[in-house]
């Protein structure tokens, strides 16, 4: 979709995901060096690289339009608005979904979480290296929890779409999405060395997106093979 790139683009963690509790722990890490009148060891929650390595890696994904999710904890599902039915004739398709019984019914909920996972379609589509898939995760240690993103695994060789399941922890509110919004994490599984570039799709892409289309639409199944080799042969270098 033209301006999704430009507007909201997937970003590196790195500069862009900035939750504000780290400002506050910064700032007591700080005072507590200065308030030190000789040298000694000191344990901070600044000093822990298991979490702060997280945001130096992986890419956020963000909402790319204002939303609203309304539930009620005496009726099944969710409600969602969206601020134009327009957008819907942009994206030719649903941008906000979920699943049937069979997928909802077997995933582990938390308490007050709603039965269904809000699924956020978004207009990206990825094409790795060979052999690097894609961690999808909730946002590290996020400022708030009304929702946060599942976790999976995403082989572009079997996909190339990149959607966000979300788990919905307020099930009698309605809360406001803004675009721009970081919804969820993405950790490239390979230790290479990747630069991410978030444009708009080239015809070549296009096409290709065309012939998969083809393919999922005249399947009962999910032609696994057919879609890895058109993957290979028409988009990986």
């Amino acid at each position: 979709m033209d301006g999704v790139a430009d507007l909201y683009p997937i970003q590196n963690t790195y500069r862009n995901y900035h939750p504000k509790w780290i400002a506050k722990s910064m700032q007591d890490y700080k005072k507590l060096r200065e308030s030190q009148t000789s040298i000694k060891k000191t344990t901070h929650l600044m000093q822990c690289p298991g979490i702060f390595q997280m945001f130096k890696e992986g890419y956020i994904v963000r909402a790319w339009f204002d939303f609203v999710i309304t539930t009620n904890k005496n009726k099944n599902g969710f409600d969602w608005r969206i601020p134009s039915e327009t957008l819907l004739d942009f994206a030719e398709a649903d941008i906000i979904t979920s699943h049937p019984t069979q997928v909802n019914q077997f995933i582990p909920k938390r308490e007050k979480q709603i039965d269904n996972i809000v699924k956020i379609m978004t207009p990206y589509h990825v094409i790795a290296p060979k052999g690097v898939k894609l961690l999808f995760m909730p946002l590290p240690y996020n400022d708030h929890f009304d929702f946060e993103s599942s976790v999976g695994i995403l082989d572009p060789q079997d996909s190339t779409e990149i959607n966000i399941q979300l788990h919905w922890f307020k099930d009698n509110d309605e809360i406001l999405v803004k675009a721009g919004t970081p919804l969820m994490y993405m950790l490239p599984l390979t230790e290479k060395k990747l630069e991410m570039v978030c444009r708009d799709a080239t015809k070549k892409e296009k096409k290709f997106l065309s012939k998969r289309k083809y393919i999922d639409s005249s399947h009962f199944g999910k032609p696994r093979s057919k879609i890895k080799n058109l993957y290979n042969k028409d988009l990986v270098q």
